[in-house]
């Protein structure tokens, strides 16, 4: 699972490669990755110290210290991973709550017709132009104040399948008793559709414009986040009947130019989005408490222990033959059996450096 996800985070940095030129207070120019991706795990916190790696004698698992991490949800494996597992143990508590204080929940969907060539940007901003007309409405107010309504997390996902880009609105919502889901379909499906309307969006019909489900179906859809299989949430998870998520599109970016050029739409289209939206005080009356995606990619391992303070010549030798995960496999390995498989590891690819700088040489001279 970490081999593959810091495979992924390879594929991630070479498709996302653009770089822009900005300014430093000083007035000095500098060139910058546009996506953070590219300095997740590759480069030091503090240049004054070395890589620590470090090992968690109860989990049995091994990690680096004084490494950026790029805090990115949406680009990349690696930090989505932890940021989507605390996502899910946030909205997982706050469901708990409420579902243990008498209150019900329910699971709706949002969707719009798509075709292929759409362009992605204009589908989710024409998208968010309905969802905010939609909840403007003052039938829709009324309706989910009379239903004791109290409030919603909306997630955004996006898959792409034969019609092009899909990007849809999950919801979760908050009443304090029972009610009527198909009942409520009906009616939210006729107020979408004018939504959308308004908003210059492509009509849904009213079967497919709208789903309501009730709390069996959300607590399966909580539940799922982070199970480890699927890694974690809808993009970063495996599609199904033929729809791509955006990490699917990734996992077959490598060689194929078509999907390098839709994960990077994605991407860009994406970039600076949060994953989830709560309504206004849904936090104090759920009484979670959020964190923010960089707080949830930097925790580490409060338990850990030292295993080695690698020296920053080395470790730009594990970043340039991508070694991550093989490190730190090696130094679960060892803890097993007191092995010598980590500097081991270290030392090959110091040969293989020395054998390329001899090879380099020996051209130059000829």
């Amino acid at each position: 699972n970490r081999a593959e996800k810091y495979s992924l985070k390879y594929l991630s940095c070479s498709i996302l490669n653009e770089t822009v030129v900005r300014k430093k207070p000083c007035g000095k120019e500098y060139r910058s990755y546009v996506h953070r991706v590219n300095y997740c795990l590759s480069r030091r916190i503090s240049k004054d110290k070395d890589v620590d790696v470090r090992y968690n004698e109860a989990r049995k698992k091994a990690h680096f210290g004084n490494l950026q991490r790029c805090g990115s949800v949406w680009t990349c494996p690696i930090c989505a991973a932890q940021i989507t597992e605390g996502r899910r143990l946030e909205v997982k508590s706050g469901f708990t709550n409420w579902l243990n204080g008498g209150g019900s929940v329910y699971m709706a969907t949002f969707t719009n017709p798509h075709h292929q060539g759409d362009n992605l940007p204009s589908l989710l901003q024409g998208q968010k132009k309905a969802f905010k007309k939609f909840w403007e409405k003052t039938k829709v107010v009324k309706m989910f104040k009379d239903l004791g309504y109290k409030g919603r997390i909306v997630a955004t996902e996006v898959t792409h399948g034969v019609n092009g880009w899909h990007p849809h609105y999950h919801v979760i919502l908050f009443f304090d008793h029972d009610i009527n889901a198909k009942a409520l379909q009906s009616f939210l499906a006729l107020e979408w559709q004018e939504a959308c309307r308004k908003a210059g969006m492509k009509i849904p019909s009213l079967e497919h414009g709208v789903d309501v489900q009730d709390g069996t179906y959300a607590d399966k859809y909580v539940s799922k986040w982070g199970l480890e299989h699927e890694v974690t949430k809808g993009h970063v998870k495996k599609g199904r009947e033929g729809s791509l998520t955006p990490f699917d599109l990734l996992r077959q970016s490598e060689g194929n130019p078509h999907y390098q050029r839709l994960f990077k739409e994605y991407a860009d289209a994406f970039k600076g989005k949060h994953q989830l939206f709560w309504s206004k005080g849904l936090k104090k009356l759920l009484e979670v408490d959020v964190k923010t995606d960089e707080e949830l990619a930097t925790e580490t391992d409060k338990d850990s222990v030292l295993v080695d303070e690698m020296d920053v010549t080395i470790f730009e030798l594990v970043n340039k033959y991508r070694k991550h995960s093989e490190v730190l496999h090696a130094v679960e390995l060892d803890k097993l059996d007191d092995g010598n498989r980590y500097f081991d590891l270290l030392w090959s690819l110091a040969e293989i450096e020395a054998d390329e700088i001899r090879r380099n040489m020996d051209l130059s001279a000829s």
